[in-house]
């Protein structure tokens, strides 16, 4: 046995953990679709999404192939990367709010013109977040299907193990906002849903 299969069902937890972390809160913006998305909850999203890829690629790499977890694994590097898009659509938004800002030199256009950009920018991150929403809410059941197929095949200590290592995410997830990065940004998500 390699120490990826030996590590597979704690791989197998942070991916769902970190998953469903980041959709969790995915489907809290897309419910609060009247307030713009905040760059502090995409950039929380983004982490977990990616974290939740990179583990998604450890389950991957012991030595039987798993088409199902690999579809998978290739849907959240797709989530994350529109995530990506949302944050560059809000830090546009931002950086063209700025008053010093170099858009109005770069662009030579007055502040009316640069607000109605802003705009733009922050209806595209909207747009993007209702998205991906609505993709969330089309995989949630072959989501839960390949959740119950990877548990179906762990034996009794495989398991065991699987609940530890999520049991233990979940509560320092739930501490994540909690750390010096993050202390700086007035996200929706600081205190949890």
């Amino acid at each position: 046995m390699n120490h990826f299969e030996l590590n597979r069902p704690v791989n197998l937890a942070l991916r769902d953990v970190y998953y469903e972390r980041a959709t969790e809160l995915l489907k809290a913006s897309g419910a609060q679709a009247a307030a713009p998305p905040q760059i502090a909850d995409c950039e929380e999203i983004l982490f977990l999404l990616r974290t939740a890829r990179e583990h998604g690629r450890l389950v991957l790499r012991d030595t039987k192939r798993d088409e199902k977890n690999e579809q998978f694994c290739r849907f959240i590097n797709l989530l994350a990367g529109n995530m990506k898009a949302v944050l560059s659509m809000l830090n546009l938004k931002h950086s063209i709010e700025k008053k010093d800002s170099f858009f109005f030199s770069v662009l030579e256009v007055n502040h009316a013109s640069v607000a109605l950009q802003a705009e733009e920018y922050e209806r595209r991150a909207c747009d993007m977040i209702r998205s991906l929403h609505s993709t969330l809410e089309l995989a949630a059941e072959s989501y839960e299907g390949l959740k119950q197929m990877d548990l179906a095949a762990l034996n009794c200590s495989s398991r065991e193990r699987y609940d530890k290592a999520a049991k233990h995410h979940k509560e320092l997830i739930e501490k994540r906002p909690d750390l010096p990065e993050y202390k700086g940004h007035k996200g929706s998500f600081g205190q949890g849903i």
